[in-house]
């Protein structure tokens, strides 16, 4: 489980309605008891803790326009069987090698580096979330999804002396984050699902100068895998090749540094300018 709610990194968020940096978290409604909300001091805005200590900024489910493979995330039982289920084989079925958690660990750090804090975007169970803090438990990194179930399952796999390990409820075209503040942005298996340019502006914008974008995603393929995409594709998501991705990232200020293909799976880094 999270290991305390009195470290969450308020001074790293924004307030959605006013557009505040820098939010305030509530003391208990009782004497001793945990806090249960993150409130803006400008506008009074409040955004409630779960009960898995995840700070909601999206509110009614209702709110949210999914697509149906987004909608996936969000159906019982998909938290627990994603990550163990299907995501310790996915990358070795995708690439068409042997690809183990192991090397996908190492390649990852490779891609980060030593930027800090970090934004895991759709972090879904917390997968990549874990892999950065088995390395380094003291690096601050906030996971993000708007499913409330995978983040609920993210909690629960957080070991306790993640210090600095903390998660949002909250979508990717609207990040709920202050602007140039984290030195990294992650995003497995994400981008796919997500509106490309709105996402990607947002991923500029809480960027540092300097700062690193790294991505896992499904590349646009050929041959018979192309018929397979374009049937995907009525679900919702979407593909892009090296040079169409380049010129997405390009648009707001990112500048791809590293694209390594491997089967359907391209890992990149983009650093913002």
């Amino acid at each position: 489980m999270l290991s305390s709610l009195s470290a969450l990194p308020v001074h790293l968020y924004r307030c959605l309605s006013c557009g505040r940096e820098g939010l305030t978290q509530a003391p208990g409604r009782e004497q001793g008891s945990v806090a249960d909300r993150v409130y803006c001091p400008s506008c009074g805005q409040i955004y409630p803790i779960t009960a898995s200590g995840a700070v909601d900024f999206i509110g009614s489910s209702s709110d949210l326009h999914l697509t149906p493979a987004q909608a996936i995330a969000h159906l019982p039982g998909f938290a627990w069987g994603y990550d163990r289920l299907w995501r310790p084989w996915a990358l070795s079925l995708l690439t068409g090698e042997s690809f183990g958690s192991e090397r996908e660990s190492q390649l990852l750090a490779e891609l980060v580096g030593e930027g800090d804090p970090i934004l895991d975007l759709g972090t879904a169970g917390g997968y990549w979330s874990r892999l950065i803090l088995a390395r380094d438990p003291q690096r601050t990194v906030v996971g993000l999804d708007n499913a409330a179930g995978v983040l609920a399952e993210a909690a629960q796999q957080a070991q306790p002396h993640w210090q600095h390990y903390s998660l949002m409820r909250a979508r990717a075209e609207q990040l709920p984050l202050a602007s140039g503040t984290f030195g990294a942005v992650i995003s497995g298996a994400t981008l796919n699902e997500v509106p490309l340019d709105p996402c990607l502006r947002e991923i500029a914008r809480v960027l540092k100068p300097g700062g690193a974008f790294v991505s896992m995603h499904s590349q646009q393929v050929q041959g018979w895998g192309q018929m397979v995409q374009q049937w995907l594709e009525a679900t919702g998501l979407h593909f892009f090749s090296e040079t169409q991705l380049r010129e997405h990232l390009q648009q707001v200020g990112l500048q791809l540094e590293r694209y390594l293909s491997l089967g359907w799976v391209a890992f990149v880094r983009a650093v913002r300018l």
